[in-house]
């Protein structure tokens, strides 16, 4: 069965140390649609790192992906979303073995 990684890409840090980051925010084992489904219900609640306080909440789709854009009191920030498939990560072996053991069955 497939595992579906639930990510957000943002602004993470304040003044010259901000950088682009990406989190999982949670994993779905099942179906791509079922993840999606997962992403579609957390996506409207989720809180940003910045601003830390939102004038307006934007929320955007784009077929699969959807933009938050936060207006805060200085400047605006984003956050993206994305459904990703979890084909390997190196501190979790058994999810290489699953995939392996998917592929020699089906």
């Amino acid at each position: 069965m497939a595992r579906w990684a639930l990510v957000v890409q943002e602004t993470e840090g304040v003044g010259n140390d901000r950088i682009w980051g990406t989190n999982v925010l949670a994993e779905v084992e099942g179906t791509r649609e079922d993840a999606l489904a997962e992403l579609k219900r957390i996506v409207p609640t989720y809180t940003p790192q910045h601003p830390f306080n939102s004038r307006q909440r934007t929320l955007l789709r784009d077929g699969d992906t959807y933009l938050l854009i936060s207006k805060g009191s200085v400047r605006d920030y984003h956050c993206v979303f994305k459904v990703w498939e979890l084909l390997w990560d190196s501190k979790r072996p058994e999810i290489q073995q699953e995939r392996l053991a998917d592929g020699a069955a089906g």
